[in-house]
């Protein structure tokens, strides 16, 4: 069922779920390391950078190249701004995720989505050290009487919600944020939750709160997450 948070489906299948029933285009991707998959713009971005970074940028991009031709747009370097946030089509929105030996892209033209972000976290031991500064009481208190061996991937969804949300509001509101300033109200049962920064709590003093929706689900391998707003 989509948005359900299904510990079996494999990851693009539960990716798929994730954007059932919208208009995204995504793709998802393992071990792309070929840095042909580059357009020239695209690699004299990443001519001082290390293996690993390439790497990950070859994996992000290619996938974002597979998510836009197929809305029809071939051939587009893929450049970033001064924040490292991708340069998308005029009139398309979209993100990049990659994490471990994954990617994933998703994209969608503004005609009915005004921003979206999109997450993967590879599972791990979540470093409970953090929690304090990356999450808020109740967000903690939300997993924290759930069996032990659930609790990383539990926190994994939260932060990785926190993730596509900043992302999101990036795309939105011009407004880079900061993990602790996302509230993430997690939906456990339907894998859906909501993200908001209170008015009162953020520097740029937005005169109302700023909240979107979103949905997450994970495998064996993969947290993943998406948040988005509509037009």
């Amino acid at each position: 069922m989509a948005g359900k948070i299904c510990g079996t489906a494999p990851v693009y299948a539960s990716l798929d779920a994730i954007f059932s029933g919208t208009s995204f285009s995504f793709f998802f991707c393992i071990e792309v390391k070929n840095i042909d998959v580059l357009y020239a713009e695209e690699k004299a971005l990443m001519m001082k950078q290390g293996f690993s970074q390439l790497t990950d940028f070859c994996k992000g991009r290619y996938c974002a190249h597979q998510a836009l031709e197929e809305i029809g747009y071939l051939a587009f370097p893929i450049l970033r701004d001064e924040y490292g946030a991708p340069i998308w089509p005029e009139g398309i929105t979209g993100s990049i995720s990659h994490s471990g030996d994954a990617a994933a892209a998703v994209v969608a033209r503004k005609t009915n989505i005004q921003g979206i972000g999109l997450d993967l976290q590879k599972r791990e031991i979540f470093p409970s050290a953090v929690l304090p500064v990356l999450f808020h009481d109740d967000e903690v208190a939300s997993f924290l009487s759930i069996p032990s061996d659930l609790a990383d991937l539990y926190a994994y969804a939260i932060f990785s919600a926190k993730e596509s949300a900043i992302k999101c509001f990036y795309a939105t509101h011009e407004y880079l944020a900061h993990l602790n300033e996302i509230v993430i109200a997690m939906d456990w049962i339907n894998g859906t939750f909501s993200a908001f920064i209170p008015a009162t709590q953020n520097p740029k003093s937005f005169t109302s709160d700023l909240e979107l929706m979103g949905r997450v689900g994970f495998d064996e391998r993969y947290v993943f997450s998406a948040a988005w707003q509509v037009t």
